[in-house]
């Protein structure tokens, strides 16, 4: 990951959401991007609350996935 990159929250409850949408919260709907990268962690510009620090485990990057 890097700066620019479009990340959203990998889902609170895992791959349980896969066959339980209803479980997804807004928060691991929001899309932010990365204007900040350290080794483990990445500052995050979200939408809803600004900027923040997040780990890198807990990010999905969707920059591959939009056409």
């Amino acid at each position: 990951m890097k700066v620019g990159d479009l990340v959203k929250r990998k889902p609170e409850w895992g791959d349980w959401v896969k066959h339980n949408p209803w479980m997804l919260s807004e928060k691991d709907l929001e899309i932010g991007m990365i204007v900040e990268a350290d080794v483990d962690l990445v500052a995050i510009h979200w939408p809803s609350i600004g900027p923040n620090w997040e780990w890198k485990k807990d990010l999905e990057k969707i920059n591959d996935k939009i056409n």
